[in-house]
């Protein structure tokens, strides 16, 4: 062993710049680990630091035990506590307080400047706070609360230690200073209901609506921050409290009024004290946190009594918040009352703070960034296993005499494949240390630029530690097999015979054979062969990924003689070169150029992967030409048929182009989706009904609609369509339901209502885009997905579903009259006939993706639609398309190592064609063109898979995901590809150009004396 670290590191000392670039290349990889998943440790300490304060002064609290999906924390259809558990929890010893709590959704409502406008603050003497720089203490002990910023990702939260009781008091109030602490925080606040709508204006894109919670305890749940509790026994003073985050994100303080709605009407509330309460950072508007049915993190508080007012009717607990007396044990609480809960109907749970953070750690949030660490990981082995397999193969290439000398003098094959083996640990060691090294670096930059980013101050965790390690040691291990094994065939004869060029055998024809199988198998599995949707997935994982990626390698060489002879002459041609000089230079070397092509193209391939994947599936979700200019909501009250012609007349509407619309969201009679089964955009337990004119919207030359038919004639449909109770669906419902033409499927009129009405399949369109054309627009009655969009005749709709106004018109505009005009004039109308609000989902209540005038009329229109669409697909895509292209430009370092190599090797054939009068500048060229050649294979190779791989993707989305239940379109986005693969040959390009200008710049003698001596 001795002698073989003798041979090893005098190589590394003989090639330094090898051990350079290749360490670099693995540090690279190893601090990309190290940086992700360090990112998902910060994750799982955020959710540890917020169970621990999410409970408040409480130890515990009961909840209907329902599915994630069932219902959103006061949703009035959701199950409730029965008052007998309230009273039998009341009557147990070991509970000190009992607090049931009511759960109402609201909408809120605030002028532009309390809702984020420039220059907005707080207002009132005790817009309280910290003061600068007070952060609190973030522990305590029993019976001990001490306030302090209570954002988890931003200051200190309290945990206990072991064997504790969490029942503790409430400190007094904040302290004097505590003002200009809070009002700070406000002016600095970067929430997203601060940002602008594209309009400008003013507006808000988003407002926060918090989850009205009814209670009775005379004591607040968390810190008070500024203000007082509300007074439980006082309702008609209409006080509230609003926890601190909602606060910030409205602007609002202590004594100011917040106008809340609910479908009893709209009531003015005043804000006497603010909470300061625990939320997850970066939560969002949906607060992410909702499926724990427990306390909400955006609250407003006001008496029992109040809430049962605002919602209209008596209201029962959501859920029950529970103190434990000093001294009880939780655990033996809970295992005499767990049993008990489920035995009720709907069953009720029991939890603690340590399932608050197992629910966090097992949700999406945390499987998505856990997730995230793994591909990190697995794309970083294969980084470092080609980028070594790469430098192991050209040092095998390079030694073969040297290790047919020892072959013959003492060392047998087992010693051979020890060096190889030696020498990628070393490697593997370097780029670990350094990737470490460079890791903490990076965390430490981090956070102290950014302290809440990492509240740990940037240390490395254990797993960051291990994932890195195996990452830089794996890939080492794995690379040096190929290489070892070629080199313990080397015997001793061939000390004495040249190396033999890269020639086509039979053996590369099967593998390219066996290459296209493979590629096969995954669409086969995807499109073609029949099997359960439930198990298609891990099949389609296990076996047909598997085999698709092992034939692309396969067919790896075959793309490389292919370009190396169509693309080098061209490549020749471009940079003035001549191609006889590039006709051997890829196929000379093969195992150099198919390790460095493999290394570059696994990032390049997965960017072009997700880039093709996801604007496939962002196809049927664009509207598309059919839908008209201009989609009008009135959403308070509706016009009577009277007023109808003079929304046609309106000037900036389309002579004969407007046409009114019944709609409503009615549930299917029967699940005829699959939709307690599935969970999918095309597979829910509803539809969106348009009834309209049928000769007008669909009939004639030219239709107010422009609809594909699929199948049925269209002037059949429109005349069944007369004839009552037909309609008109997308094509992808048929598939969802299994019916077809001819077929029925029936609807309830009203929820609960046992009579349903029936309707007849006339004709199946193409409907791309319908999904965001109703998330927007107001179409969708309530939130959450709906199976499809159907139309029918106007009056069948309005008569089935008991519509006696009109709330929706589809119209084209007259393009010469703004859009602005167009809606203050509907708004005219809409004014005169101001009534009770319409149910609507939350988007459509949103103030982007529409447009609002006044408080009646919303105007959606397709062009708005594909705005907001591409702007969010754009972010969405990009940022998954970061981590590739991150390997990318980690991989694209091994690049340096193949140039080097290409030019020891040829350092006497360039000194001879330097000698016969090739130019410096010529044989600068012959390098980069041999790196461009190199990154055109890698090019071909990343596209080739990416598209079959994202054309996969697309389609087994179909079978797990909510984008499913349609035909999804192949969209290769070249424009967005071009930057990916420009990016790849301008790195390939910028590798070659250090090496490619140093070896211009030498001596004709000096190349030839170089390659003279390594022969």
């Amino acid at each position: 062993m001795k002698c073989i670290c003798k041979l090893v590191f005098a190589n590394i000392w003989l090639h330094p710049a090898r051990l350079v670039f290749t360490a670099l290349s693995v540090v690279a990889a190893a601090c990309m680990v190290v940086w992700v998943v360090s990112g998902y440790d910060a994750l799982l300490a955020q959710f540890d630091e917020f169970s621990s304060e999410y409970l408040g002064r409480y130890d515990l609290f009961v909840a209907p035990d329902t599915p994630n999906s069932a219902f959103r924390p006061g949703d009035p259809d959701g199950p409730t506590i029965p008052a007998t558990l309230i009273a039998a929890l009341r009557d147990d010893p070991a509970v000190a307080e009992v607090d049931p709590v009511v759960q109402l959704q609201i909408t809120v409502e605030t002028n532009d400047e309390k809702a984020g406008g420039p220059g907005r603050r707080p207002s009132g003497p005790a817009a309280g706070g910290r003061g600068p720089g007070q952060r609190g203490s973030s522990r305590r002990g029993p019976g001990q609360r001490v306030p302090g910023n209570r954002e988890v990702g931003q200051g200190g939260l309290g945990q206990d230690g072991p064997g504790q009781n969490r029942r503790s008091a409430l400190t007094p109030g904040p302290s004097p200073d505590a003002g200009e602490g809070r009002r700070a925080r406000a002016a600095n606040s970067t929430r997203p209901t601060n940002a602008r709508s594209p309009q400008g204006g003013g507006r808000p894109l988003w407002r926060p609506n918090p989850t009205l919670e009814g209670t009775n305890a005379t004591q607040p749940p968390y810190p008070m921050v500024e203000g007082q509790w509300i007074d439980p026994a006082k309702p008609e003073l209409m006080q509230a409290a609003i926890s601190s985050n909602t606060a910030e994100q409205l602007g609002i303080a202590v004594g100011d009024d917040l106008k809340v709605e609910s479908k009893a009407g709209k009531f003015t509330l005043k804000i006497v004290g603010i909470v300061e309460q625990v939320s997850l950072r970066g939560g969002g508007p949906r607060m992410r946190f909702m499926a724990l049915r427990g306390p909400a993190t955006s609250a407003l508080y006001v008496p029992v009594a109040l809430a049962e007012k605002i919602n209209g009717r008596p209201a029962d607990a959501s859920f029950v918040n529970i103190a434990l007396t000093e001294g009880t044990n939780a655990d033996e609480f809970r295992a005499k009352w767990s049993a008990r809960l489920a035995e009720l109907t709907p069953p009720a749970m029991l939890k603690a703070c340590d399932d608050v953070g197992s629910e966090l750690k097992e949700g999406r949030s945390a499987a998505g960034v856990r997730n995230q660490a793994y591909s990190a990981t697995g794309i970083a082995l294969l980084a470092a296993l080609f980028i070594i397999l790469t430098t192991l193969s050209m040092g095998v290439d390079e030694r073969i005499r040297q290790f047919a000398v020892l072959r013959a003098v003492a060392f047998t094959r087992a010693k051979v494949a020890t060096m190889i083996a030696v020498e990628s640990l070393v490697l593997a060691a370097v780029g670990w240390l350094g990737g470490l090294a460079a890791g903490w670096a990076l965390l430490r930059i981090a956070s102290g630029v950014q302290p809440d980013l990492f509240r740990n101050g940037g240390t490395l965790g254990i797993w960051a530690i291990v994932l890195s390690g195996i990452c830089a040691f794996g890939g080492a291990l794995a690379a040096a097999v190929l290489p070892a094994w070629r080199a313990t065939r080397i015997s001793p004869l061939d000390a004495m015979v040249p190396r033999p060029s890269f020639r086509p055998s039979r053996l590369s024809l099967v593998a390219v054979v066996l290459g296209f199988a493979l590629i096969a198998v995954n669409p086969l599995l995807v499109y073609v062969i029949p099997m359960p949707d439930e198990s298609r997935y891990g099949i389609y994982l296990a076996i047909g990924c598997t085999c698709m990626a092992v034939g692309f390698v396969l067919l790896a060489p075959l793309t490389i003689v292919a370009t190396e002879r169509i693309l080098g002459p061209l490549v020749a041609k471009l940079l003035g070169t001549d191609g006889r000089l590039l006709s051997t230079q890829l196929t000379s070397n093969m195992w150099r150029t198919l390790g460095t092509t493999m290394a570059l193209s696994l990032g390049l391939g997965l960017f072009v992967a997700i880039q093709t994947w996801g604007y496939s599936m962002l196809g049927p979700f664009v509207p598309g030409n059919w839908a008209p200019d201009v989609l009008v909501c009135l959403r308070m009250g509706g016009l009577p048929d009277a007023e109808i012609e003079n929304v046609q007349q309106l000037k900036g509407v389309a002579p004969g182009q407007c046409i009114p619309l019944a709609v409503e969201q009615p549930k299917l009679a029967e699940d005829i989706t699959g939709s307690k089964d599935r969970n999918s955009v095309a597979r829910q337990d509803n539809v969106i009904m348009i009834g309209l004119d049928p000769e007008k919207g669909l009939g004639g030359s030219d239709p107010l609609l422009k609809l594909d038919f699929v199948e049925g004639n269209r002037d059949e449909v429109v005349e069944k369509l007369k004839q009552g109770r037909y309609c008109v669906v997308p094509d992808h419902f048929l598939r969802a339901t299994g019916l077809s033409i001819g077929g029925k499927f029936a609807l309830l009129p009203v929820e609960g209502e046992e009579k349903p009405v029936e309707y007849t399949i006339a004709g199946a369109v193409t409907l791309p885009g319908w999904h965001w054309m109703t998330k927007f627009s107001g179409l969708r009655r309530r939130s959450g997905r709906s199976a499809a969009m159907v139309f029918a005749a106007y009056d069948d709709v309005r008569r089935d579903f008991h519509l006696d106004k009109t709330n929706f018109f589809w119209l084209n505009t007259d393009k010469s009259v703004p859009i602005d005009e167009l809606g203050n004039s509907l708004e005219e109308i809409a004014q005169r006939h101001v009534g009770e609000k319409q149910p609507v989902n939350m988007q459509g209540t949103w103030a982007f993706a529409a447009q609002n005038f006044g408080s009646s009329v919303r105007i959606t229109t397709p062009d708005q639609i594909r705005g907001r669409i591409g702007t969010r697909a754009d972010s969405m895509i990009w940022g998954m398309s970061q981590l590739p292209l991150v390997t990318l430009a980690v991989t694209s370092l091994g690049m340096i190592n193949a140039i080097l190599a290409s030019i020891r090797a040829r350092r006497w054939e360039m000194g001879v064609l330097r000698s016969v009068g090739l130019t410096r500048f010529g044989l600068i060229r012959l390098i980069l063109c041999e790196a461009l050649l190199v990154g055109l294979v890698a090019c071909l190779l990343s596209l080739a898979f990416g598209v079959m791989a994202g054309w996969c993707g697309a389609g087994i989305s179909q079978y797990v995901s909510f984008f499913g239940g349609m035909d999804t379109p192949l969209i290769v986005p070249w424009s967005k590809l071009s930057m990916g693969l420009g990016a790849a040959l301008l790195l390939c390009l910028a590798a070659a150009l250090g090496p490619a200008v140093w070896t211009g710049r030498s001596q004709p003698l000096d190349l030839l004396q170089a390659g003279r001596a390594a022969m």
